[in-house]
């Protein structure tokens, strides 16, 4: 068996204490919430006797430990509850709702790792002169600037004043037929369908919130790359290979960037499992009908079987790409496969 097939079966192997400790801070924390959901549900003007029978159909009359095996039953079995203010299971929402929220972070991923790359390296190429400078203030104001304020501005500016862009209301332009649903991602499922105005109208309207959403990001990871690549720069190794006479291109590439790349790996691997808790802002901003809208709507409706869904769903993401950040670490040094 060799070094990194041994490293991904150990790495696979300890994502089970990890995901179930998601799992058990997720349960705990739905409880911890005050409020009694069977009143919320059923409402004020209620009997203790009426009250007590939604408790018991509910399953809250049982012990705690009792409602926790249960919640554990119904994921093993992908059930994630049901939405008695919806009416609905909470599977049918989150696959109604998941593509969108998916279909934005993959957008605002595919902006924000080949700009922070780029600027990251421009400014340490360039550091302490002019374009480092503008790197730093433009870094800073992206990493202060809350994700809602700027996304407001941007409506204001290219929608409201400018007129370039389109009306923040979801996905698609009103009038148009929704494309048929594959993947039930919307640029995606009008591609493969080969509707080439919805292609063009959603790949149109998703641009401000992947941007808005991606700022932050290509802010934090530019500066983590410029700081990593100063110091591989520095390295006597470095002033070696310099010496020798390779190309500046080559130098750069394969030897300052890839050595440079693990802390930008953590920091973008946290990013990615962050941006769950972004789109909730951003969808929220852009009536973006996704998971975050969802949250946010579950929220004000009290509705604990989805909002215990989408805190889930969270948590296991962010544990998903830290994997794929692990993996990314040992193709990148093979040390770490030792």
């Amino acid at each position: 068996m060799n070094g990194f097939l041994k490293y991904f079966l150990f790495r696979i192997i300890s994502l089970i204490p990890t995901i179930f400790g998601v799992i058990t801070i997720t349960f705990i924390l739905s409880h911890i919430v005050p409020g009694n959901p069977a009143l919320i549900l059923i409402g004020p003007e209620v009997n203790a006797q009426e009250l007590k029978v939604l408790e018991a159909e509910l399953g809250l009359n049982k012990p705690l430990y009792i409602q926790f095996l249960i919640y554990i039953n119904m994921l093993l079995h992908f059930n994630l509850g049901y939405s008695y203010i919806l009416g609905r299971s909470v599977n049918y929402e989150i696959a109604a709702r998941f593509p969108a929220s998916f279909e934005l972070a993959i957008a605002s991923l595919t902006i924000s790792l080949p700009l922070a790359v780029a600027t990251g390296i421009y400014a340490a190429i360039r550091a302490n002169r002019a374009g480092d400078h503008v790197s730093r203030i433009m870094s800073l104001l992206g990493i202060s600037m809350p994700v809602f304020w700027i996304e407001i501005v941007m409506i204001l500016i290219f929608y409201t004043y400018l007129g370039v862009a389109p009306a923040p209301y979801g996905q698609i332009s009103q009038g148009l037929i929704h494309p048929t649903r594959i993947t039930g991602m919307m640029i995606l499922d009008s591609l493969l369908s080969l509707n080439f105005p919805d292609f063009a109208d959603t790949l149109w309207h998703i641009i401000l919130p992947a941007v808005g959403l991606s700022l932050a990001g290509i802010a934090t990871l530019s500066r983590v790359i410029r700081s990593s690549m100063l110091d591989v720069l520095n390295k006597d190794y470095m002033r070696t290979v310099f010496a020798i006479g390779l190309p500046r291109k080559v130098i750069m590439n394969k030897y300052a960037l890839r050595n440079a790349l693990l802390p930008a790996i953590t920091v973008a691997a946290i990013q990615a499992g962050a941006l769950m808790s972004g789109v909730v802002l951003t969808e929220s901003v852009f009536s973006w009908q996704g998971l975050g809208l969802y949250a946010v709507q579950a929220i004000y409706q009290l509705d604990y079987p989805s909002v215990m869904a989408v805190v889930l769903i969270s948590g296991l993401l962010f544990t998903i790409f830290n994997f794929i950040a692990d993996l990314l670490y040992a193709y990148v040094d093979p040390r770490v496969r030792l």
